[in-house]
């Protein structure tokens, strides 16, 4: 599940086989498909070729004080592999700071990524162990950004139907295969997960995972879906930590604006760009 990519379509950011919506109607029901299925349609739900959006992240504490980070995200789908670079903008403090991911589709190979600060004046490669860690101080992991590996996990009906903003919904366990259970876990910081998958737009709407350590639970919101471009799309996609029933603290990324099927350069999506900034 990844963002205005896969799971954001979170951010904004939601799942390999050869499933198309072409085959999807708006009644489907879990009678006439597994879990796993719905899943698979999900992630290969079409979310344009390449994407530009322009997004506000909030970052708000346990005291309701609220930070904001603004970003720019750029994306290409190289057919079976994608490419993603996040670079943010202001504050001062953060601007020229990037993010790039390189989601491979092949099961066996990790993802490939890379973290830029200016102050190090370096590229950091992120090891797969690294994944887990907080996304530049939000309640998003990098995993989370770059969306899970679906073929790592079984799949699980837990309801059928269950109504969340008005969408019929289908409720799914994500549990690891025994077989990748520590690459899972290691990638991700999560022993398990849940998903609230809109029957009528293939999109989630809701998630819930547990994490490993801390006795913690997240819990993500999707809403003010728009079809934009004639692509269903998150807009505001919100993340709450909770600690033994308490929030935490929480996160927000707002799509300020999207634009799919753009020219995004092959250079613009490499180490060395990353390093040029806004220079």
């Amino acid at each position: 599940m990844n963002l205005p990519t896969k799971y954001f379509q979170l951010l904004v950011a939601v799942l390999g086989s050869t499933y198309s919506l072409l085959f999807v109607s708006s009644s489907l029901s879990a009678a006439e498909y597994t879990a796993q299925e719905v899943m698979y349609m999900a992630d290969q739900r079409y979310d344009g070729d390449s994407s530009v959006a322009e997004i506000t992240m909030v970052l708000i504490d346990r005291r309701d004080r609220q930070r904001v980070r603004d970003l720019r995200l750029y994306s290409k789908d190289y057919g079976v592999d994608t490419k993603t670079l996040s670079l943010f903008e202001s504050p001062a403090d953060i601007r020229g700071t990037a993010y790039l991911n390189f989601d491979w589709k092949e099961t066996q190979r990790d993802d490939d990524s890379w973290l830029y600060l200016p102050a190090l004046q370096r590229v950091k490669r992120l090891a797969s162990s690294d994944t887990s860690d907080s996304f530049l101080g939000s309640d998003f992991t990098y995993a989370d950004i770059n969306g899970i590996e679906v073929d790592w996990y079984d799949y699980n009906f837990i309801n059928e139907s269950e109504m969340v903003d008005g969408e019929d919904c289908w409720v799914i366990e994500i549990i690891p295969k025994p077989a990748f259970k520590d690459r899972a876990e290691e990638a991700t910081g999560y022993s398990k997960m849940q998903s609230w998958i809109s029957k009528e737009k293939i999109l989630q709407m809701r998630g819930q995972v547990w994490e490993l350590r801390g006795n913690r639970i997240k819990f993500f919101t999707s809403s003010e879906v728009e079809e934009v471009e004639g692509i269903w799309t998150v807009k505001r996609l919100q993340a709450v930590t909770t600690r033994n029933n308490r929030q935490e603290h929480a996160s927000v990324l707002q799509i300020n604006s999207i634009d799919y099927n753009v020219d995004v350069s092959d250079e613009l999506l490499t180490t060395e760009s990353m390093q040029r900034g806004f220079d």
